[in-house]
């Protein structure tokens, strides 16, 4: 009888211990860094879609930047679909600069330590349990940086992928 309590007190302090350890990850990945101020790499051109660009000759697409990758893997059961786009951002150019050149629906909020990303194309952080939310890779890589101070280089790929614990 005491084996189980102490058992069933393990489970409890386990899950309550990885509930935590998830939200830590996603607050690190989502949030973490500065916001540039002006004069200090910030990023003053606003980043076009591939798609609005149109057909462009592969020398006008190296004068106006690099040319990244973006994904976003939505979870099961919502309104809008997983989906690839290809945008091209000026040189300096960070993940949370690629995900709004997107054009896709992206909610953020300013924090102590940068950019958190509170929802992409209607799906929030917390919608599906209370440790779910946004994260992101770059190149297949967690990176231990804030979305709004990662900068990009031409040829790199960005996945934000709705993690639920």
């Amino acid at each position: 009888m005491y084996q189980s309590i102490v058992v069933s007190s393990w489970k409890k302090l386990s899950a309550a211990l990885l509930a935590l350890a998830c939200a830590a990850a996603l607050a690190l990945a989502g949030c973490a860094g500065a916001e540039p101020a002006a004069g200090d790499g910030a990023v003053d051109a606003p980043a076009t879609p591939a798609a609005e660009q149109g057909a462009e000759s592969s020398s006008d697409n190296a004068e106006q930047g690099a040319s990244i990758a973006v994904s976003v893997a939505m979870p099961e059961g919502a309104d809008a679909p997983s989906e690839t786009v290809e945008v091209s951002l000026p040189e300096g150019a960070t993940v949370f600069d690629a995900l709004e050149a997107t054009g896709w629906d992206v909610q953020a909020e300013d924090s102590d330590y940068g950019k958190y990303v509170t929802a992409i194309n209607g799906v929030a952080n917390g919608s599906q349990g209370e440790a779910s939310g946004w994260v992101f890779t770059v190149n297949n890589e967690q990176v231990m940086e804030g979305c709004d101070s990662c900068t990009l280089a031409a040829g790199d790929s960005v996945e934000w992928s709705f993690f639920v614990a």
